[in-house]
């Protein structure tokens, strides 16, 4: 980090930024309270991540690293632990509890501010040694509070070296998914590599992003992502099938004319984006990071102006394959 970044990012973090947090919770998320409201029935303090729509909560990886960070800190401090995520649909329609039980039902959420507070806890993928310090300074200060529901909206990710035994001993797919994902994968077999593409809306066919490239633009950047699959192939000769995620329909319909790249099936959509209805679309993508985890390696591949996700990363983590970033 240059001496410029590092004094503007520690000077932000140390006397602006939880300002900024307080200050959205003040406006987006107390008008929710009101002491006129039925106080909770639980005696033990509880720690609820949200994801109920009054706030953008960001995609699957996003959220997923808010849950398992949490989830850390409440086994660290020996509190109980609770997902309330119903935006854009139930997560317990896709994800069934593990080894810990984290259902709560909506009347066992209290919004009396006397029982209940917020939290918001955003991230700077820009600085993540930083801001995992200062992620893990504002958890110990709020999520320490002395409410016996604590309710946090975050994507938070300072627990990522742990990310994958955190979220099995969370999560198991519902049998629907799990049928979906054994399907293909007896289709790809065992010995593949996957592939993951994250345009936003550079090829204009997302509403994720603003960005939008002119068709000439569009056209390079997609035989560029295609001479890259074809290189890839070659290093890796003794996988079959390369199997290959994107965010862009029109992305995924020019290299399905490969015949040596498999597509998972579904629409394409983004969770903060797609309604409730498009339940197919967001079990895609929960199809998507499973598969992904089960590859021999994955590759995240970026260029130009494409958005470096974290969801290939973090389903390498689900089994602790191999995950490598390659810019061209």
């Amino acid at each position: 980090m240059r001496i410029k970044d590092f004094v503007k990012c520690n000077l932000n973090n140390l006397f602006y930024r939880e300002y900024r947090l307080r200050r959205k919770v003040r406006r987006h998320l107390l008008p929710y309270y009101k002491e006129a409201f039925p106080v909770g029935k639980n005696t033990n303090k509880m720690i609820v991540f949200m994801a109920d729509g009054r706030k953008s909560h960001g995609g699957l990886a996003d959220r997923l690293r808010g849950i398992v960070s949490t989830y850390e800190y409440c086994l660290n401090h020996r509190v109980d632990f609770r997902i309330h995520f119903t935006s854009p649909f139930n997560l317990e329609d896709l994800l069934l509890p593990n080894e810990y039980d984290w259902r709560i039902g909506a009347g066992e959420i209290s919004y009396n501010p006397t029982f209940s507070t917020p939290v918001y806890i955003d991230s700077n993928s820009r600085y993540p040694e930083a801001d995992c310090r200062f992620q893990r300074k504002m958890a110990e200060k709020y999520l320490g509070r002395d409410f016996r529901q604590i309710h946090i909206y975050t994507n938070m990710y300072y627990a990522d070296d742990r990310f994958g035994l955190l979220f099995n001993k969370l999560f198991k797919p519902a049998p629907i998914l799990q049928s979906w994902i054994d399907e293909n994968l007896q289709i790809l077999g065992q010995n593949f590599i996957a592939l993951s593409f994250r345009f936003q809306n550079l090829l204009g066919d997302s509403v994720d992003g603003k960005i939008v490239y002119s068709p000439e633009e569009q056209r390079e950047l997609i035989n560029s992502c295609i001479c890259q699959i074809e290189l890839l192939r070659k290093t890796n000769p003794d996988s079959k099938k390369i199997l290959v995620t994107a965010d862009s329909g029109s992305f995924l319909k020019e290299v399905s004319k490969l015949d040596f790249v498999y597509l998972l099936p579904g629409k394409v959509g983004h969770m903060d984006s797609t309604s409730q209805q498009d339940i197919q679309v967001h079990m895609k993508t929960f199809l998507d990071f499973f598969v992904l985890s089960h590859a021999k390696k994955i590759y995240l591949l970026i260029t130009g102006k494409m958005y470096k996700s974290g969801f290939a990363k973090r389903a390498a983590k689900l089994n602790n394959i191999p995950f490598e970033e390659v810019e061209f």
